[in-house]
């Protein structure tokens, strides 16, 4: 279990989008944040942070597919038909992939639902977050989402 993950996410959060106690209260950062960490924390806690991770570039090439087919007004799979290609044969039937695999799934419904919040800039943050939270400093995870 990752005890930290949920302070790690905030600090990447706060560094992308302001400190909150300088937003307060007119608010720099999109609704859903407060609602989706519990979800990016289950994630973790289920896969550990070198899987999470993965799942997390994952989410972000299907929501990069979902909007690409929004915008060119084609045929929509949806975020879950596309991250179940992008993960491939890491979901299986074990409880802890099925609670993940429905935790990516309603943050990412939180997030769509909120017009203010970027899902790719939440899904960058949760993949820096995940290497300090595994006490490293993952280059490749910081090259990914910087890539991003």
């Amino acid at each position: 279990m990752t005890h930290n993950f949920g302070l790690y996410l905030t600090l990447e959060l706060g560094n992308h989008y302001g400190s909150p106690a300088d937003t307060w209260p007119a608010g720099g950062w999109p609704a859903s944040t407060e609602h989706v960490i519990p979800f990016f924390t289950i994630v973790v806690n289920e896969l550990g942070e070198d899987r999470a991770a993965r799942w997390f570039l994952a989410a972000r090439e299907a929501h990069n597919h979902v909007a690409a087919a929004e915008q060119a007004r084609d045929y929509q799979f949806g975020f879950a038909a596309h991250l179940n290609t992008e993960i491939g044969d890491d979901r299986g039937p074990s409880l802890d992939r099925a609670a993940a695999w429905e935790a990516m799934k309603a943050l990412y419904e939180l997030v769509r639902r909120d017009t203010a919040a970027d899902p790719e800039v939440l899904f960058n943050c949760a993949l820096l977050a995940t290497g300090r939270s595994s006490g490293q400093t993952n280059e490749g995870l910081a090259v990914a989402a910087a890539a991003a």
